[in-house]
């Protein structure tokens, strides 16, 4: 993703902030890491069913579960991630939940999860969204 080098080319947040913000940004990623990696196991080209690891796209799939619920206890009742305002951490959130969206969307995790819904319905809200979201 790009948030890497917007945290670290001159980043106007306090250590504790930034650290926050990383943390968040972890948590997309790893979210990510794994949607990618079950997803490519379960459509891998050249592969067939049988030979496709059902036990390691459950693996991931669990660290996904595992991700959203992470991130659900991080926000809390919050309006956003970081903080008050809209930050890298929501752009990061946002974008980890949007994929899914478009990959998983049997993973229903809005419903198991109604502040990430809250906090991605508002994000949707932005043309910045609106304009890249997957499709």
């Amino acid at each position: 993703m790009v948030l890497p080098v917007c945290c670290t080319v001159n980043p106007p947040w306090s250590g504790r902030e930034r650290a926050a913000i990383k943390t968040w940004e972890a948590l997309a990623d790893g979210l990510l890491d794994a949607s990618i990696l079950a997803r490519l196991e379960a459509s891998w080209p050249g592969r067939s069913a049988h030979e496709r690891s059902q036990a390691w796209i459950e693996r991931q799939l669990r660290k996904v579960d595992d991700s959203l619920a992470a991130m659900s206890r991080g926000l809390g009742d919050n309006t956003y991630c970081s903080g008050i305002h809209l930050s890298l951490s929501d752009i990061a959130v946002g974008c980890a939940l949007g994929y899914l969206n478009f990959r998983f969307p049997q993973i229903a995790w809005a419903s198991r999860h109604p502040n990430l819904e809250r906090l991605y319905n508002k994000l949707m809200q932005r043309p910045s969204f609106i304009d890249t979201q997957p499709a």
